[in-house]
């Protein structure tokens, strides 16, 4: 069973944390939970957990201040931020974070990104012949929401992002209509099917840069399927709290 550490100072978000999905069904246990950064330091030490969850700001002591002090132990990294906190990525990348969950955290997401982390920790533990099952087959397998549409839907801008299309040509590709499937996200995410995807879009531009900050605006909005530069920057900018070259001075 995978075991997880949660690390959130924000009493609402971590009990949250801990109700939000059926752990046993995923594999999963949280062995731990931590109040501040001591005492997470303290909880991966002792419990050695495969994955962590943790707050960037906590008192006491930080994300960084507790990847430092545990770094001789391997689990994996998962930062729960804010977008007024992208501006930490490159250091948090830097520590072998492997992903961020953006507050207010979406429950698709996180059981997204845990199965995933757990489908590659067990994929190392397996031998040199098993044949994965692809990334979508992992995603309808699993079962990430409730609602099957919504976990087609997500499954296939995660395979898409990058490239050009409408969502009359999403719902074409999964067989349904426009409507029900706004209709599906709107209400399991809470928020609209083009809200995630420039959502999701952003985040993805925000790794690119982190790798290669030299990159230009056009470059980086043709990379995560943007057709018009300065719509990019402008997305980029509401969700980030910056333009992309602000961002790019950041990091550099």
């Amino acid at each position: 069973m995978i075991k997880i550490v949660v690390a959130e100072d924000e009493h609402l978000i971590r009990k949250w944390l801990l109700t939000a999905l059926d752990f046993q069904e995923l594999n999963m246990e949280i062995v731990g939970v931590a109040e501040d950064g001591e005492e997470a330091v303290a909880l991966i030490k002792k419990m050695q957990p495969d994955i962590v969850l943790t707050d960037i700001n906590m008192p006491k002591k930080n994300a960084f201040e507790l990847f430092e002090e545990t770094k001789e132990i391997e689990y994996r990294k998962i930062i729960l931020s804010g977008y007024d906190e992208f501006n930490n990525a490159k250091k948090a990348m830097q520590y072998g974070v492997i992903d961020f969950l953006v507050k207010p955290i979406n429950i698709v997401e996180l059981r997204t990104c845990l199965v995933n982390v757990s489908y590659s920790i067990q994929k190392e533990n397996r031998p040199t012949n098993f044949v994965p099952m692809t990334q979508f087959d992992v995603l309808k397998d699993v079962r990430y929401s409730r609602d099957q549409v919504v976990t087609q839907v997500l499954a296939w801008i995660k395979d898409h992002y990058a490239e050009k299309f409408t969502i009359a040509e999403l719902a074409q590709e999964l067989n349904y209509s426009e409507s029900y499937i706004y209709q599906k996200v709107k209400k399991h995410l809470e928020m609209t099917l083009n809200e995630y995807l420039n959502r999701y879009r952003i985040k993805m531009a925000v790794n690119h840069l982190i790798k290669k900050p030299h990159l230009l605006v056009y470059e980086v909005a043709e990379l995560v399927g943007f057709n018009d530069y300065k719509y990019f920057n402008q997305v980029f900018k509401k969700f980030v709290g910056m333009s992309v070259t602000e961002f790019k001075e950041e990091i550099l």
